[in-house]
């Protein structure tokens, strides 16, 4: 789901903090430092997240000509996934466990004994599938202090705005209705009279 291209999907934030006077070398070196990794199979992992550049989602050397754009910051989330089917695993433990019987001469096998070969078999399989993967671009206006992340996913939006904090020291706040007035600059009195607002029909009620 991009800003480039793709189905123009959403989540709007408010950026509260204040940019570092030269963000622009902070930030390409904050974007390395949580750039994103392959997966490594070798430390058990199944998955992997972090940034890379918004035109190729294989491309993890940032420089200013491909993350700024004015006062805009542009920048992917790549999220890396392997996944192995569930009825297929299921049929080829099935097919470990009979061997392993069979090898063993037993009619069944221990709870430790299945388990043992299930973790062997997962690491097995996992070598042999690609990740599924996901992008997940961010534009952010760094002088309006709004950003959209292109997703209205509830879990990445949770991982978007751990991740901004992380890499940027700023915090992602989601724009929905009391985030818009609270950034309203209204004086105290008024924000609560608006907070009070009750929902009102804007049609007639059926007869």
């Amino acid at each position: 789901m991009g800003a480039l291209s793709g189905t123009l999907t959403t989540t709007a934030y408010y950026i509260e903090g204040d940019v570092p006077d030269g963000f622009r070398e902070t930030y390409l070196e904050a974007l390395s430092k949580f750039r994103f990794k392959e997966i490594d199979l070798a430390l058990d992992q199944d998955e992997s997240l972090g940034w890379v550049s918004i035109a190729d989602p294989f491309d993890t050397e940032f420089d200013l000509n491909k993350v700024l754009w004015g006062s805009y910051l542009m920048a992917t989330i790549r999220h890396d996934a392997i996944r192995l089917p569930a009825n297929a695993f299921k049929l080829h433990l099935q097919k470990r466990v009979q061997e392993y019987c069979q090898e063993h001469g037993k009619e069944r096998i221990s709870k430790p004994e299945q388990e043992e070969l299930k973790e062997v078999l997962q690491r097995e399989l996992k070598k042999r599938v690609l990740p599924a993967i996901k992008t997940f671009d961010l534009v952010w206006n760094i002088d309006r202090r709004q950003a959209w992340f292109f997703t209205q996913n509830k879990k990445m939006n949770e991982l978007f705005v751990d991740m901004f904090e992380d890499t940027f020291g700023l915090q992602a706040h989601e724009r929905n209705p009391y985030s818009m007035v609270e950034h309203m600059g209204l004086d105290d009195e008024l924000f609560e009279r608006m907070l009070s607002v009750e929902p009102a029909a804007l049609a007639a009620p059926p007869r």
